[in-house]
Parts: structure tokens; C-alpha cells; sequence
């Protein structure tokens, strides 16, 4: 059973006195650079003493982190093991310094492998794909710049332990399973209990809805994350799910609910892109301006990701026409 504490009510080591078997699971809110504000770590005690994402590499997050494991009865240097939901700096960039204090083995799904390496291959399938959408030079240097700037925040990890769909980690006689949910990013995972408990990430989030972000294969083919993303939302809804426990804000209480309202919400959307390029084919910048109003370049960025999403699920549903005119390409309901 995992029940939820706030950090330092009840120490590790009162635990095990009592000879409680449960597992706890306590909160640590960590601050980040990034527009997204805090995000969430969680110590989850036991054997091994578990740490599920470390927050960005800054002097902030590090000592919030410090502070938080000893408020819940332990130290840094117990940690044995990390799981990270997903590469995202705000999420993995300190697990090289905890891992480094600690000695913990870092575990992460072999889709986010190249993030947490520093390795940024993407960076020139992205310049193709926004000049395809039909915008200019200076936004793709921009944005370009923006992502380059963020690798400040994550120390490259050499040495990570891969985590499956399905596979199960002991933890203090009880187990935990690793389930594979991308669409927010391509190696996301989510950490099931037996109990109802889901530690989610980023997979879900209480108001508003997770970036289903643009992703490629290495041989640069664009991966269609936003159906990846509902498909994954779906998979919740097969769970016994009682509460989620998230990358960023407080619990969910209603995961099975909340999953429902991303998946309506998204479908709506869907319908809207549809509507917007009825009558004659428009590029994607031109859906995301349509759709979208005076957005800084990162943002437009994320309306980018998402648009491209909504039209991955029309061309799903063989409803979708795509032509080119002059390298960019254009999109139309059949």
C-alpha cells in the first residue's frame, strides 16, 4: 500500500521500528528556470530507498532536494535507486549529481536514452520540419537557441539501467510496475501500484493538458506523439487507478476522470483543425496563427506540436489530404 506523507511527519527509521510493511510515498516540490514552475520528485521508502525524477541541475533545486530527503527521515547518500519518468531537463537533469552523492543506479526508458546523454541529433529534423511548416529562418534559429540553452540545466548521464514496458521493481516486499506511456515525450514512464496509486509524470496533469511535443527517429521521421499520448491516456483507464500522483502540481484524485477530460478535450480540438482548413489547404504555421494568437516563438513552438498532433489523428482517420507548394506543406479535409 502507498500512502502519502508529508515530509517529515515520520522518518524512514520509525518505519521500520513499527514493522510497517507499507510503502510511503512522500512529495518533494522542487523549483525549476522554466516557465512551468515546480516540479515534483518523490522519495519512496523502503528497500531499495527509491527517488522517482530529480529536477533540473541548479544550486535550488539541489539544496530543495537535500532539504526535502532529510524532512522525510533519510539523507541523499541512502538513495539506491532513481527512476525517471522521462529526459526532460526539469525532470533528469540533477540525476547525474544525485547519482554521483549517492551512488543510486539511474533507470530510464531506452526512447529518452539520448536526452539524458546531452545528445541534441534532433536539432536539424526540427529545422526541417519547421520549414516545412512555412516559417522563416529566424524562427528556427530562435527556437534552436532556446533549446540549446536549456542543456545548462542537465549534467549528461554515461551510464543509465533500461526500463521496459511492464516490468516490475521490488520495492519493500511490494513491487512496482513500469509502464510505458509516451506521448509526451518518447520514453515516458509511469509507475503503477497494485493498490491504485500511479506515480504519472508528466502523462497527467490537474488542468491543463500535457504537450503531446514533436519528436523524430533518429532517421528523422516524425513520430506521431499525440496519438501515442491518447493511446497512453487510454491505457489508464484500464488501470484501477485511485489517484496519480503527477510531474507537477498536487494529486489527482480521479485519474480514470481526468484521462477521460485530455482525451474529450483533444478530440474537440481535433474537430476545430478540421474546421480551420475546410475550404482550401493551409500550411501549419498558417493553422497555428489561425488557431492561436500573439504567441512568443517557444509557444508557438508547443501550438506547432500540438496542431501537427490533431492532424495526425485526421490523417488516422483517412480524412486528411497533404500536398507541397513550394517546400512547405499543405494540409486539407478531404
Amino acid at each position: 500500500m502507498i500512502i502519502l506523507r508529508e515530509a517529515g511527519k515520520d522518518s524512514f527509521e520509525d518505519n521500520r521500528d513499527k514493522g510497517i510493511s507499507e510503502m510511503r510515498l512522500h512529495r518533494l516540490e522542487l523549483p525549476t528556470p522554466f516557465p512551468v514552475g515546480p516540479v515534483n520528485a518523490y522519495l519512496l521508502a523502503g528497500d531499495p530507498l527509491t527517488l522517482v525524477d530529480t529536477g533540473p541541475k541548479t544550486v535550488e533545486a539541489q539544496t530543495a532536494l537535500e532539504r526535502g530527503v532529510a524532512a522525510a527521515g533519510a539523507r541523499l547518500g541512502n538513495i539506491r535507486r532513481i527512476l525517471l519518468t522521462h529526459g526532460h531537463t526539469d525532470h533528469a537533469g540533477n540525476a547525474a549529481w544525485v547519482a554521483q552523492r549517492s551512488g543510486a543506479a539511474v533507470y530510464l526508458h531506452g526512447g529518452d536514452r539520448a536526452k539524458v546523454a546531452g545528445q541534441r541529433g534532433e536539432l536539424e529534423h526540427l529545422k526541417t520540419f519547421v520549414t516545412q511548416a512555412g516559417l522563416q529562418n529566424n524562427f528556427v534559429e530562435s527556437i534552436t537557441s532556446q533549446i540549446r540553452s536549456v542543456r545548462q540545466y542537465l549534467d549528461p548521464l554515461s551510464k543509465v539501467s533500461p526500463l521496459t514496458d511492464g516490468e516490475y521493481l521490488p520495492l519493500a516486499g511490494e513491487r512496482l510496475r513500469a509502464l510505458h506511456t509516451p506521448g509526451h515525450s518518447n520514453g515516458h514512464v509511469s509507475f503503477y501500484h497494485e493498490d491504485g496509486v500511479l506515480v504519472s509524470g508528466d502523462l497527467l496533469l490537474e488542468g491543463i493538458s500535457p504537450n503531446p511535443i514533436v519528436e523524430f527517429s533518429p532517421d528523422g521521421k516524425r513520430i506521431p506523439t499525440l496519438p501515442q499520448y491518447l493511446q497512453s491516456l487510454r491505457r489508464v483507464l484500464l488501470l484501477n487507478c485511485e489517484v496519480a500522483h503527477p510531474g507537477h502540481g498536487g494529486p489527482i484524485a480521479n485519474p480514470s476522470a481526468r484521462a477521460r477530460e485530455s482525451i474529450t478535450l483533444h478530440e474537440q480540438r481535433k474537430e476545430e483543425v478540421a474546421a480551420a482548413i475546410r475550404r482550401i489547404p493551409k500550411p501549419l504555421a498558417g493553422i497555428c496563427e489561425e488557431l492561436y494568437q500573439n504567441l512568443d516563438d517557444l509557444n508557438r513552438m508547443l501550438a506547432l506540436s500540438e496542431v501537427i498532433g490533431h492532424l495526425d489523428l485526421l490523417a488516422e482517420e483517412k480524412r486528411l489530404a497533404i500536398t507541397r507548394k513550394k517546400g512547405v506543406l499543405q494540409y486539407k479535409v478531404k
